[in-house]
């Protein structure tokens, strides 16, 4: 382990950059604000979205016959 401050301020540092470069953070990240609404309104996007939400109610539905 380092001794002093700025030894242990520099491996903090590093340790960090390291994370950084591993989960990818900068200006061209994207997450999922990015992409929300970017569906066209259309047929299909709505057919999507009625599939995911009958989806989810069945897994609510399940999870509450469990007891969860």
């Amino acid at each position: 382990m380092p001794d002093t401050l700025e030894q242990r301020l520099d491996e903090v540092e590093k340790k960090v950059a390291e994370l950084g470069a591993i989960v990818g953070t900068g200006p061209g990240r994207k997450d999922w604000l990015a992409t929300v609404g970017t569906l066209p309104n259309d047929a299909l996007a709505r057919e999507a979205d009625q599939l995911g939400r009958e989806y989810r109610e069945r897994l609510n539905d399940s999870d509450k016959r469990a007891g969860a």
